[in-house]
């Protein structure tokens, strides 16, 4: 079976960011212990938010072929960019104490812009009969 372009990127970072999410948990549950609770916290949403967009990326895979165009586009490529803005974000906070004071709520807004966008794109799609 031959994949398009947006369906390959959207299951290979989706399988990246699932990978990297267990690791990064794993790590988070062993190597962080001397790290304050609101730390340990940072990191944690992130990490669920990580791993959250990794299926989200692996569902928008699935349904590129059949919703393709430029909202799935937007969706995908929003999806990728907020989990690595929000999520790389807390990442920093908690790990090298690096505090990107807009980055995180950025890469929100992307991630909720990537699943309205898919909303739209499955409501604006025709129905059959």
């Amino acid at each position: 079976m031959n994949m398009s372009k947006m369906e390959k990127t959207s299951l290979a970072v989706g399988l990246f960011f699932g990978a990297t999410g267990i690791i990064l948990g794993a790590v988070g549950s062993h190597a962080l212990k001397g790290y304050s609770e609101e730390m340990l916290k940072f990191f944690q949403i992130g990490n669920r938010y990580q791993v959250y967009h990794a299926l989200f990326l692996l569902v928008l895979g699935l349904l590129e072929r059949r919703y393709q165009g430029k909202l799935m586009n937007l969706s995908i490529f929003g999806t990728i960019a907020g989990t690595v803005l929000f999520s790389g974000s807390l990442y920093l906070l908690t790990l090298a104490n690096i505090k990107i004071s807009m980055i995180t709520p950025i890469g929100g807004m992307f991630l909720i812009s990537a699943w309205i966008l898919l909303l739209i794109r499955i409501l604006i799609s025709k129905t059959q009969s």
